[in-house]
């Protein structure tokens, strides 16, 4: 039998890997999972699902269910590309649990969320406060229960390299001082004792936290944003591709409705962490900054016959009966039942809506009583009622009487 040939069993995915003369990448796999009991075992006389295997021009992995393999440049990378296959095929084997692309950090016995959003630096602010002496859920992937709670997936956090020279010097340090598995792309970090939650430890949800990096910010900003930023963020982030959109909004509504949106503006990473946990320390900060990312209408009608078109005063408008709704806070999720498709009305599309389910409407019928509610000239309102009947009526969520 060859020493060098084994294979791995992982809890929820079973033996699910066979590594052919890669001591390095199991290696490096246990670290990156260190909380994971990974068991090696003689190779078994069925070839598990994934394999990986070294030849003379490097590392390869491959799949049962694929027919072409893929270089892998390090052990390194090969651990990350393991890590998310089987956290995705974890995730597979409790339905009941959603999973959600996001970091997440534990401040005063609750987590705090980043979800995903490109090169917006979720993972290296996982490190800075990790640095900074909080304990880690995650940097990417996270748990939700259908009562709120977060699950940690087990997984060190993974910063892309080089690190920028505007990082401080003890971020750096601390960096360097609790290095993984790395290469010339990425470096898992393995946070001191006690620093990365287990897999599958809990902890409720206290605020979901957006980013916004930018090297021109002198002094990190906390704003507060409203609770379907948050929300939209998290539904374009989630594992569960094949789950039906109204499935989602029962689960993420009752989040977004009891705890905080935030915008996080920062340059500087550890300075960034250390800022935003004193908010969360201490929630009267939160109020300090108020900011709102609604737009409406989110597009407008270019044909100047649809404007003049649900502007007529004999035609009459009324609300789909196959359209469900999701009110959050002053705002309104549109669902349509058949498409799955999710729309979104600030304020006055969420009155306006409102007005659209009771009764058919004409378009300026609808602008008069949207005018009068909110204290606006009729003139004003007039071109984005028309607008706004226009993306309705286009999305199949009005019907004409």
């Amino acid at each position: 039998m060859n020493q060098d040939i084994v294979d791995l069993e992982l809890p929820y995915v079973g033996r699910c890997l066979r590594v052919d003369g890669v001591p390095e990448v199991v290696q490096a796999l246990m670290q990156a999972m260190p909380s994971w009991p990974i068991k090696v075992s003689p190779p078994s006389s069925i070839l598990p699902t994934r394999y990986i295997y070294r030849d003379a021009t490097g590392l390869w992995q491959g799949s049962l269910h694929e027919a072409n393999e893929f270089h892998l440049p390090s052990p390194a990378s090969a651990a990350c590309s393991l890590v998310g296959d089987l956290l995705s095929e974890r995730l597979q084997t409790q339905p009941e649990l959603l999973g959600l692309h996001c970091a997440s950090v534990e401040i005063n016995q609750r987590l705090v969320l980043f979800p995903e959003s490109s090169k917006a630096g979720k993972s290296t602010l996982s490190v800075a406060f990790a640095a900074a002496g909080y304990r880690l859920f995650g940097d990417d992937v996270l748990g939700l229960t259908e009562n709120g709670e977060g699950v940690a997936m087990g997984v060190a956090p993974r910063l892309r390299l080089p690190l920028p020279a505007s990082f401080s010097a003890e971020f750096v340090d601390y960096a360097n001082r609790y290095a993984g598995p790395e290469d010339d792309r990425y470096r898992f970090v393995l946070p001191k004792s006690g620093g990365l939650a287990h897999l599958d430890e809990r902890c409720p949800i206290g605020a979901i936290v957006l980013l916004e990096r930018d090297a021109s910010i002198t002094h990190p900003q906390v704003v507060t944003l409203p609770p379907a930023e948050g929300l939209l963020q998290l539904l374009c982030q989630n594992f569960a591709r094949e789950a039906q959109t109204s499935i989602l909004l029962q689960r993420l509504l009752p989040l977004m409705q009891s705890v905080p949106c935030l915008l996080l503006r920062y340059s500087e990473p550890l300075v960034g962490a250390r800022y935003l946990a004193e908010v969360i320390k201490h929630p009267h900060l939160q109020n300090m900054n108020r900011a709102s990312l609604i737009k409406v209408p989110p597009t407008a009608p270019t044909n100047e016959q649809d404007k003049i078109y649900v502007q007529k005063a004999d035609s009459k408008w009324t609300a789909s009966p196959s359209v469900t709704s999701y009110p959050l806070a002053e705002e309104l999720f549109l669902i349509h039942n058949e498409s799955g498709a999710i729309h979104r009305l600030n304020s006055s599309g969420k009155v306006a809506w409102q007005l659209l389910q009771q009764e058919a409407i004409t378009a300026v019928e609808l602008s008069e009583i949207i005018a009068t509610h909110f204290q606006v000239p009729t003139a004003t309102v007039n071109l984005d009622i028309a607008a706004l009947l226009a993306i309705l009526n286009q999305a199949e969520l009005i019907t004409q009487c």
